[in-house]
């Protein structure tokens, strides 16, 4: 039988990369981690760590049982609290991942009457514009933009999306406004980084003919939040989902400067790891996560 101690400990020296630190943090010895992961190694017939003198990660097997660890201790948690509470009772914390600018002036407003409505229910964020391990980081859900690709996920569309070239008023009045797509090539663009690439390549179809343009600017970064507030300070023109930016647009902040071009589908998802039993906090989290968002843009 596998103890449940040592699965715990299993995931925290995955995180840390560090036996003796993660058996300080457990009240552990290191010689009794140590031991102990050994002994988990032996239960399961594989070897989880690779290890030399001066760096300890996970083997491909120890990646693949990683998330069935996670999920497990999780499970079992969740039953216990469940037995404690009363299995009717919504309580406990909540892991969300979201892309940073939706996550920020959209989604945590949206999240205020599921907090009031459940208050015991505490909804940690996550908010990053890269593409965030649901289950090296602990995740519980996250919102993704694009087509799904993992299938140990699964992937529940919540609504349509595009993106839109954009810019403030400001800037119109100083710079004019460009009267093409390739107009853009003699302005200041905002580019976006990607998975470590510039995303510069922008994409759109116009009078039914698909057309790319190369832009550069004088800034560019990994964050949306912080391409869409040097957008909004007039700074220069962005490309963005039109989630990120649709309150800005209708409050007449920003411009979008091609509203009949049509873009690549940018739908936005929420993903969550493929379990047979899900908390019923997550399920009550996803039921409200359908309603905020509108079918189609």
């Amino acid at each position: 039988m596998i103890n449940l101690a040592d699965l715990k400990l299993f995931i925290r020296v995955s995180e840390t990369g560090n036996i003796s630190a993660s058996a300080r943090g457990l009240g552990q010895t290191p010689a009794s981690a140590s031991a102990a992961i050994k002994r988990l190694e032996r239960q399961v017939g594989s070897q989880l760590f690779a290890r030399s003198t001066r760096s300890l990660r996970l083997t491909q097997a120890g990646e693949d049982f990683l998330q069935y660890c996670v999920q497990s201790t999780q499970l079992l948690e969740e039953g216990i609290a469940n037995l404690k509470r009363g299995r009717e009772a919504l309580s406990g914390e909540i892991h969300l991942g979201a892309p940073s600018d939706l996550g920020r002036d959209r989604l945590d407003e949206e999240l205020e009457p599921f907090r009031r409505e459940h208050p015991q229910i505490r909804v940690v964020m996550h908010l990053s514009d890269t593409i965030q391990d649901l289950y090296r980081n602990q995740i519980d859900l996250v919102l993704r933009y694009g087509v799904m690709r993992d299938s140990s996920l699964i992937a529940l569309k919540l609504c349509d999306n595009r993106r839109v070239v954009c810019c403030s008023p400001e800037y119109i009045a100083r710079m004019g406004r460009p009267e093409t797509f390739e107009a853009l090539q003699q302005h200041n663009c905002i580019c976006f980084y990607r998975s470590g690439k510039i995303f510069n390549d922008w994409r759109l179809t116009l009078d039914g003919r698909e057309r790319i343009v190369q832009v550069h600017g004088d800034r560019a970064a990994d964050d949306g939040a912080l391409v869409r507030q040097w957008a909004l300070q007039g700074t220069g023109i962005a490309f963005k989902s039109h989630l990120d930016v649709e309150r800005d647009l209708a409050a007449g902040r920003l411009v979008d400067l091609f509203p009949t071009a049509q873009t690549e589908p940018l739908p936005l998802y929420i993903v969550y790891p493929n379990r047979k039993y899900q908390p019923s906090r997550l399920q009550a989290l996803i039921r409200y996560l359908q309603q905020q968002f509108p079918p189609a843009l």
